[in-house]
C-alpha cells in the first residue's frame, strides 16, 4: 500500500473513531460497496494473457500480442485489464449501440466519474460539437488567431484560444476563469489517480476526504459563479428577441448558445448544469490539444530540419489563396487554407503517432454479451479496445509498408513527411490526414464515438 493511501486511511480512521455513528455508517457502506463490487465483477475470459517479463511498458506487450495473435483477441495484463481485439473485427463493433457496447461506461470508469463528476455522456455537448461547432469552424478561426504570449504553460494557451469560442472574449480572459478551467483540467487526472489508489469497494467512503476531489468541486463551483451572469444574459436575450433555437448564429462564446440549444428545457436555467458541461469540454479540449502542441514543439526542437519546409509551405499556400486582413492590419487564415497544408498536417500526425494520448483506442465496455466473427464471445462487463500503437507500426497498414510508401523512413524512425509522401501517391490524396478516423488511423477513435472535436482541435 502506498504512503499516500496509508496517510489518508489514518486520517479517515481518526475521524471515524471519534463518533460511533460515523463508524457504524462507514461499516454499512463498506459492506454494501463490497457486495456491489462482487456483483459487478466481469466473468473470467478464456483468452491468452500477454505480458512482457520485467517490463511495465504496455507498448511492448501490445506489439508482442499483436504479432503473436494477429487474428484473435488477447488480454493485456494491467491494473485494469483490457481485451485487445484484432483490427479485422473493428467494423463489427465500431457502431454498436450503447445497449451492446458502451463508450460512456468506459469513460466513466476510466475517469472515476462517480467521484470526480467527469466523464458522463453530455448529449448537449456532443450535439453542439458535432452539429454546430464543426459546421461553423470558419466563423471561429478569427477568434483563435491572435498574437498572445505563452505564459510558460501550453495549457493556458489552449484555454485562451478555445475559451474565446467556448465562453467569449471577456470571460476567456478573466484570470479567475483561466485559473478555474486550467486547474480543473490538471486536477481531473490527479483526482482519478487519488481515488484509484483505493480498492473500488471503499472509494465511496474515502472520496469525501481526498483533497484532489475537493479541489475539483471548488474549481467547478467557482466556474459556475463566473458563468451564471453569461447564462442569465443569454436566456434573457433569447426571451426578449424570441430567437428560435435553430437560428443561433456564430460568434464569440457561441458554444454556450449551441449547448443551450441542445439542453433539455428544465435544465436550461441551471448554471451548474452548464458549467458541468463547460468544464468537461474544457478538460477534453485543454488536455488533448495541449498534449498535441507539446509533442509538436518537442519534435520541432529535436528535428529542426522540418522548420523551414513547414514555413515555406504556409507561405506558399497563403501566397496562392491570399488571406483576410482585419481592421488592425493583421493577416488571418481562411478556413480553406488549412486542408492545403499537407506537410504541416503530416508532421502533426507523425508527432501524434510517436506520442499518442492512448496506446489502445476505440475502447468500450460490453453492456451485453457479443460474439465476434472470430468465434469468441465477450461477456457483459468486458473491457476491450484496439491496438493503435501496434497498428501504427505494422507493415499491414499501407502507409507504414515500404512497398506502398517507398519514400518514407523506417517505421521506428521519426518521419515528419511520412503521411505527406503517402498522400502524394495517386488514390491516397484523402487518406491518412490528421483528422482521419479509420481502421488504419485510430488516434481519434472509431465509429459512433470517434472524437467529434478533432476538426476544431486541428484548427487550433
Amino acid at each position: 500500500m502506498s504512503p499516500y493511501t496509508i496517510k489518508h486511511l489514518e486520517g479517515i480512521s481518526a475521524i471515524a473513531f471519534r463518533s460511533p455513528l460515523i463508524l457504524s455508517a462507514a461499516g454499512l457502506l463498506l459492506v454494501a460497496s463490497f457486495i456491489r463490487f462482487l456483483l459487478s465483477r466481469p466473468k473470467k475470459l478464456d483468452l491468452p494473457i500477454v505480458e512482457v517479463p520485467g517490463s511495465s511498458d504496455q507498448r511492448e506487450a501490445l506489439l508482442q500480442g499483436t504479432a503473436q495473435y494477429p487474428d484473435s483477441p488477447f488480454i493485456i495484463k494491467s491494473e485494469w485489464p483490457i481485451v485487445i481485439l484484432p483490427v479485422s473485427v473493428i467494423n463489427e463493433v465500431k457502431s454498436l449501440p450503447e445497449s451492446k457496447v458502451s463508450f460512456t461506461l468506459e469513460t466513466k470508469q476510466l475517469l472515476a466519474y462517480e467521484h470526480t463528476g467527469v466523464g458522463d455522456d453530455a448529449h448537449e455537448v456532443l450535439r453542439a460539437i458535432k452539429i454546430d461547432l464543426t459546421r461553423n469552424l470558419a466563423s471561429t478561426l478569427d477568434d483563435m488567431q491572435e498574437e498572445i504570449k505563452v505564459y510558460g504553460k501550453v495549457a493556458r494557451l489552449v484555454a485562451l484560444l478555445s475559451g474565446r469560442v467556448f465562453v467569449g472574449r471577456l470571460l476567456s480572459r478573466d484570470e479567475e476563469w483561466i485559473e478555474a478551467t486550467v486547474s480543473f483540467s490538471l486536477y481531473v487526472m490527479r483526482a482519478v489517480h487519488a481515488i484509484k489508489a483505493y480498492p473500488s469497494c471503499v472509494r465511496s467512503i474515502v472520496a469525501p476526504f481526498l483533497p484532489e476531489l475537493r479541489k475539483l468541486n471548488e474549481f467547478r463551483a467557482r466556474a459556475a459563479e463566473l458563468l451564471r451572469p453569461i447564462l442569465e444574459q443569454q436566456l434573457a436575450k433569447e426571451k426578449n428577441e424570441k430567437i428560435r433555437r435553430d437560428d443561433v448564429a456564430g460568434g464569440q462564446g457561441i458554444m454556450i448558445s449551441w449547448m443551450l440549444k441542445h439542453t433539455p428545457e428544465h435544465q436550461r436555467a441551471s448554471a451548474l448544469v452548464l458549467v458541468k458541461n463547460q468544464m468537461s469540454l474544457s478538460f477534453a479540449s485543454i488536455d488533448t490539444t495541449a498534449s498535441a502542441i507539446v509533442a509538436a514543439i518537442y519534435d520541432l526542437a529535436t528535428y529542426p530540419e522540418y522548420i523551414q519546409p513547414l514555413k515555406d509551405e504556409i507561405q506558399q499556400v497563403m501566397d496562392e489563396d491570399g488571406c483576410d486582413i482585419d481592421a488592425d492590419g493583421i493577416m488571418r487564415f481562411k478556413k480553406a487554407i488549412i486542408p492545403k497544408l499537407w506537410k504541416l498536417d503530416s508532421f502533426m500526425k507523425e508527432c501524434q503517432r510517436h506520442t499518442p494520448s492512448l496506446i489502445s483506442t476505440a475502447n468500450r465496455i460490453t453492456t451485453s454479451a457479443i460474439t465476434l466473427s472470430t468465434g469468441h464471445t465477450l461477456p457483459k462487463g468486458t473491457r476491450f479496445g484496439f491496438p493503435a500503437w501496434a497498428i501504427h507500426r505494422s507493415p499491414n497498414t499501407p502507409v507504414f509498408n515500404p512497398a506502398k510508401n517507398p519514400s518514407s523512413k523506417l517505421v521506428t524512425e521519426f518521419d515528419g513527411l511520412r503521411f505527406y509522401n503517402y498522400r502524394k501517391i495517386p488514390g491516397n490524396e484523402n487518406k491518412q490526414q490528421f483528422v482521419t478516423a479509420s481502421p488504419e488511423s485510430l488516434n481519434f477513435g472509431q465509429g459512433t464515438h470517434a472524437c467529434p472535436g478533432r476538426f476544431f482541435a486541428t484548427s487550433n
